[in-house]
């Protein structure tokens, strides 16, 4: 199966890309940064090819089944990955996300459990300093601490101004990570801002009003009927609830 007609900007800030599995979100990423050739069209990064020298300085790429090359030290991998790029005098920054994963700078890649080579991974590819990020599923099989780690390194990097394209199949994780949103099955079905995603899903401003166990989605304008009840909570709705609405409803 073949991605189509897909088309859209990025510039700044966290995106996220969310899909059922089999969706082809990973062969996207694979086309935006050069791995994949498409058939048709093309995809330009500040106005170079994907496989462009100056396009490539540009991005700092995880893909999903990524791995430490060599057997190298924690420290020397992420070295090399500096090094290639041609980052020099980083030593300190280097130690001090070795320290905040918590990742021993002697051991050798090989000897490291899953969870531990895919902290090297992200680290090798921090270390690369770019422009855009572009992760496929950065954290999958990492603990609650490593991802919340990651989490705020991302959402500092957006605000100084770097740009990230993301997978995840963490909802939660969607929900504190995106400034905006596509939803991809094969094709984009939606491309924008949660806000706008719950225009989408629901033609109008809606909120989500629940009453013990029961969970009704209201119109703004509605509320009132609902404020005096015990045992409420009124709040917007999640982005996993707009996943499956969406989702549900496309299907």
């Amino acid at each position: 199966m073949i991605n189509e007609d897909v088309s859209f900007k990025f510039d700044r800030g966290i995106l996220v890309i969310l899909g059922p599995n089999g969706a082809g979100k990973t062969t996207l990423l694979r086309q935006i940064y050069g791995d994949l050739k498409c058939d048709k069209g093309e995809i330009l990064i500040d106005g170079f090819k994907p496989n462009e020298r100056r396009a490539k300085k540009l991005l700092g790429i995880m893909p999903q089944n990524a791995e430490p090359i060599f057997n190298l030290t924690v420290y020397d991998h992420i070295k090399l990955f500096a090094k290639m790029r041609g980052i020099k005098g980083n030593d300190t920054k280097i130690r001090e996300m070795i320290k905040l994963f918590d990742l021993d700078p002697k051991k050798r890649v090989n000897n490291l459990s899953g969870g531990q080579k895919r902290k090297v991974m992200l680290t090798s590819v921090l270390a690369l300093e770019p422009k855009y990020f572009i992760l496929d599923e950065p954290t999958v099989g990492l603990d609650l601490e490593s991802r919340n780690i990651i989490h705020e390194i991302l959402i500092k990097l957006s605000k100084e101004g770097k740009g990230i394209i993301l997978t995840t199949h963490y909802l939660e994780e969607a929900e504190k990570l995106a400034d905006s949103v596509i939803l991809f099955n094969r094709r984009i079905l939606f491309d924008g801002s949660k806000e706008e995603l719950i225009r989408k899903v629901f033609n109008e401003d809606i909120y989500v009003v629940k009453v013990g166990d029961k969970k009704l989605f209201i119109k703004k304008e509605e509320i009132s009927k609902y404020i005096y009840l015990n045992d409420i909570e009124i709040r917007r709705p999640t982005l996993e609830e707009l996943y499956y609405e969406f989702f549900g409803k496309s299907n």
